[in-house]
C-alpha cells in the first residue's frame, strides 16, 4: 500500500497527465485517512478547478490555505480559481497574499494583471504587467497581458506596440495576435485586425477571444454568416461565452435557439445603453415566442420599454443583478438573441419604429419646437463623453455649413454641458441651437424619446441618441466611421437600423472632415425633401 507521500505524488503525476479526476479521487484518498492533510486539499482543489468545478476548488483551497496560510501556491491557485469565477476582489486579495510571501513572483503578478483588468484598473494592471515582464522577459503571455492593458487602458498604439514586440520572439503566438487583432480593431484598421484574428483562431482554434471578436467585426461589417460562424465557435471553445462573468451570475441554463413554448427566459444586458436599446427591436419576437420573457433594463429605460412592450416583465439593471427570479427557465444576453432571431439578412424585418414614445411628451415637445418657428426641425448630437471615443466627436464650429442651411431650425439633443460652446457658435456666427425643453436628455430618457419623436430629422455621431431615433422611426443622418459595430453599415444604410443614413469620415484631418460636412448637409436635403430616411 502507498504511504501518504507516495500518494501525493501520484496525484501530482495525474495532474500533470491531464487527469484530473484521477488526482481528486487519490486526494480524496488521502483525506479519508488525514482529514487535515493540506497538501492533500490543495492539490484537491487543483483537479476540481481544472474539471471546471470552480466553488468545490474554492472551498479546497480556502481550507488548504487556512492550514498552510505560509504556502504562497496555494494562494497563487486560490486567487485563479476566484478569476475564473468572475470573484475579482476575493482573487486580488489571494494574489496580493501570494505575492507577499514571494515577492516577484512572475505568476501570481501575471494573474494580479488580469484581475486588475477585469476590475477596471487598466493602468494598475499595465504597471503590474510590466513588473512582470521585467522579472521574466521571455513570456509571451506576459507581454499578451500587458498589451490588453494598454488598449482596455485607451492606449491602442501602446497595446499594439506591446503585441508587436512580443511577436517579434514568439512568431504566430495566438494570444498575443489576438491582442494584435483587437489594438488595430480599436484603431478602426479594420482590415488588418481580421488578418491578426485569423492568424489567432489558425493557431488556435479554441482562441475563443479572437472568436468573438471576429464575431464583432463581421457584425459591424454586416456578414451575419461569418459573425455567427465565429460566434458558434466561440461558445464551442468557452460555454460561459463572451460575457462570462456575469452569465455566471444567473442559474439557469443558456438559452441556445431552441423552441420556447411553455418556456420563462430571462434577457440580461452585457452591454451599454445604446446597444440596449438596438436589441429591444428584437424584444417583441422573443415575447412571442416564449410563455413568459423578463429582462433586465437600465432604470431610466424603464418607462420606455414598459410602454413599448407591455407584455414582457422588465426589471431594474443592478449590479451585481438580481441572481434568481421566480419561475424562469432559461437566460441568455441581449446579444445573444440577436443570433438566434437574425441568422439570416433575410430574417431581418423591413420595420420603421418599435419603441413608442410618451404622446404627452411629444405633443409638449411639438408646441414647443413649433414657437421656435418655420421650418423642420432638426435634433443634433456631435461629441461623446467616452473614455474610449476612437474619433466620434466633432466640434460644433466644425459642423457650421450644416448648423447654417437656410431655413432649417436646429435643436440640441446633446447631454452634458456644453453651453460656452453654443454660445460661441451664436456670438461668433449668429447660428442657433435651440433647447430641446424642460428635461435633461441624460437623465430623463423618456422625456428625449418625446423630444425626438416630435422631430422632422436628427443628425448624430453613434451614440445613444442615434439608436433612439432610429427605434423611434425618426430619419438619421449619422456622422460616421466607415465601420461602427453596433449599426453594421453597408452600402450606404444600417443592417439594424432603416431609419440611419451614414455619411463617412475618413480621417481626422480638416479637409476630410470637411467633406464629411458637406455630405451630411446633402444627405440632410435629401431627408427632408423625402419625409424619410
Amino acid at each position: 500500500m502507498a504511504t501518504l507521500q507516495e500518494a501525493l505524488i501520484m496525484a501530482v503525476d495525474s495532474l500533470q497527465a491531464g487527469q484530473p479526476a484521477q488526482a481528486k479521487h487519490i486526494c480524496r484518498q488521502i483525506l479519508a485517512v488525514d482529514p487535515e492533510n493540506g497538501n492533500a486539499l490543495y492539490l484537491q482543489g487543483v483537479a476540481q478547478a481544472q474539471m471546471g468545478r470552480l466553488d468545490e476548488a474554492r472551498d479546497s483551497l480556502a481550507t488548504a490555505a487556512a492550514r498552510a496560510p505560509g504556502n504562497a501556491d496555494i494562494h497563487l491557485n486560490l486567487g485563479r480559481v476566484h478569476l475564473l469565477a468572475g470573484r475579482f476582489q476575493e482573487a486580488e486579495h489571494s494574489l496580493r497574499s501570494c505575492l507577499a510571501l514571494a515577492p516577484g513572483h512572475g505568476g501570481a503578478l501575471i494573474e494580479l494583471a488580469k484581475t486588475l483588468s477585469s476590475l477596471g484598473r487598466f493602468d494598475e494592471a499595465a504597471e503590474v504587467a510590466l513588473e512582470a515582464l521585467q522579472s521574466e522577459p521571455g513570456r509571451s503571455d506576459t507581454r499578451a497581458v500587458l498589451s490588453e492593458a494598454r488598449r482596455e487602458a485607451n492606449d491602442p498604439i501602446g497595446a499594439e506596440e506591446h503585441a508587436r514586440a512580443g511577436l517579434r520572439t514568439a512568431p504566430g503566438h495566438p494570444q498575443l495576435l489576438c491582442t494584435l487583432g483587437l489594438a488595430l480593431f480599436q484603431q478602426s484598421r479594420i482590415g488588418e485586425a481580421v488578418d491578426a484574428l485569423t492568424g489567432a483562431v489558425t493557431g488556435d482554434p479554441r482562441n475563443w477571444r479572437a472568436h468573438f471578436n471576429m464575431c464583432r467585426i463581421h457584425l459591424g461589417l454586416g456578414r451575419l454568416a461569418a459573425a455567427w460562424h465565429h460566434l458558434d465557435q466561440g461558445y464551442a471553445a468557452y460555454p460561459d461565452g463572451p460575457f462570462a462573468g456575469r452569465a455566471r451570475q444567473f442559474p439557469e441554463p443558456r438559452w441556445a435557439g431552441e423552441p420556447l413554448a411553455g418556456e420563462q427566459l430571462r434577457v440580461w444586458q452585457p452591454y451599454a445603453i445604446g446597444e440596449e436599446i438596438l436589441y429591444a427591436g428584437l424584444y417583441g419576437e422573443i415575447a412571442e415566442r416564449a410563455e413568459r420573457v423578463v429582462i433586465d433594463t437600465t432604470p431610466k429605460l424603464l418607462p420606455l420599454f414598459r410602454r413599448s412592450f407591455p407584455g414582457i416583465d422588465f426589471i431594474p439593471r443592478a449590479d451585481p443583478p438580481v441572481t434568481k427570479v421566480a419561475g424562469i427557465t432559461r437566460q441568455c444576453s441581449a446579444f445573444d438573441l440577436m443570433r438566434w432571431l437574425r441568422p439570416t439578412e433575410a430574417t431581418i424585418p423591413a420595420r420603421r419604429r418599435y419603441l413608442a414614445a410618451d404622446p404627452s411628451a411629444v405633443a409638449d415637445s411639438r408646441r414647443h419646437f413649433d414657437a421656435l418657428g418655420a421650418g423642420p426641425k432638426v435634433g443634433i448630437s456631435w461629441t461623446s463623453s467616452s473614455t474610449a471615443d476612437t474619433g466620434k466627436s466633432l466640434t460644433l464650429e466644425a459642423l457650421r455649413p450644416l448648423l447654417g442651411l437656410p431655413g432649417v431650425v436646429f435643436v440640441t439633443l446633446q447631454y452634458g454641458d456644453h453651453e460656452k460652446e453654443i454660445r460661441a457658435l451664436r456670438d461668433r456666427h449668429g447660428l442657433v441651437l435651440h433647447p430641446p425643453g424642460d428635461f435633461d436628455p441624460f437623465t430623463d430618457i423618456d422625456g428625449l424619446a418625446g423630444a425626438i419623436a416630435a422631430l422632422d430629422a436628427v443628425v448624430s455621431i453613434p451614440n445613444v441618441t442615434a439608436h433612439l431615433a432610429d427605434a423611434l422611426g425618426v430619419p438619421t443622418v449619422l456622422l460616421t466611421r466607415p465601420f461602427v459595430q453596433n449599426f453594421s453599415l453597408r452600402e450606404g444604410r444600417s443592417l439594424w437600423c432603416p431609419n440611419i443614413r451614414p455619411v463617412f469620415r475618413e480621417t481626422d484631418d480638416a479637409a476630410a472632415i470637411g467633406r464629411l460636412v458637406d455630405a451630411a448637409c446633402a444627405r440632410l436635403r435629401d431627408v427632408l425633401n423625402d419625409g424619410a430616411a
